[in-house]
């Protein structure tokens, strides 16, 4: 598999390499996370534990993929500042399916909290009469009152 490194800086406060690649992948399809981990780590000079794939675009009609890679310095690192959606898709499908699988019972062995009713205030029950007292009356002014404007008010 052939990469070429489009832009790699570094991030000091993450302590991670940010690098954007581009794969091209002619005889076969758009290449997996695992293989890009791999390349890119010996590339660096690092485990593939310190290589997350963030994101991986081929675009229609070509043999190119467009990725995002984080190297990182250390695993810890790695492991504090990656989301865990990202560390999920980065393993390989054995590993993926046994963690996706486990998510969903520690899901299923939540109770679901029941959530309380809430009861709507009681009304104060008003009669009719009193309902339209409490209302401020709004007077409208007739029409002849109203102030003209533009030509009408320069012919007064």
């Amino acid at each position: 598999m052939d990469f070429k490194v489009t832009q790699d800086t570094y991030n000091p406060l993450l302590k991670r390499k940010e690098v954007s690649i581009e794969v091209e992948h002619e005889t076969q399809g758009t290449p997996s996370r695992v293989d890009l981990r791999k390349a890119v780590a010996s590339k660096y000079n690092t485990k593939p534990e310190n290589v997350y794939v963030v994101n991986v675009e081929t675009r229609t009609g070509t043999q190119t993929a467009s990725c995002s890679v984080e190297v990182y310095d250390d695993a810890q690192t790695a492991r504090q500042t990656v989301p865990k959606y990202i560390q999920t898709r980065n393993l390989p499908a054995e590993e993926r399916k046994k963690v996706r699988e486990e998510e969903t019972k520690k899901e299923e062995a939540k109770p679901k909290a029941e959530k309380p009713k809430m009861e709507k205030p009681a009304a104060k029950a008003q009669k009719p009469e009193e309902a339209k007292e409490a209302k401020p009356k709004v007077e409208a002014k007739p029409a002849a009152e109203t102030p003209k404007k533009g030509k009408e008010a320069e012919a007064k």
